[in-house]
């Protein structure tokens, strides 16, 4: 893969990443019930499955990219 659109990519990744944090870390009316207790503060809230959902799927389209590009 060219140097370009594979750097392009790790910025989509990293955006993803970073968008993913800032709305899990979120505690807005919308979190939902907590689902997965990590501490006595912090835990997975049913909000977060779908975003959780949504950073997998633009993970797996980076990785397709990726590999794409490679293969020509």
């Amino acid at each position: 893969m060219p140097a370009r659109p594979l750097a392009l990519v790790l910025v989509l990744a990293g955006v993803l990443s970073v968008l993913t944090s800032l709305l899990i870390a979120g505690h807005g009316p919308w979190a939902g019930p907590t689902v997965l207790k990590l501490s006595p503060n912090h835990g997975l809230n049913l909000g977060d499955i779908p975003v959780l959902g949504l950073w997998a799927l633009g993970m797996g389209a980076c990785a397709a990219l990726a590999r794409r590009d490679q293969r020509t």
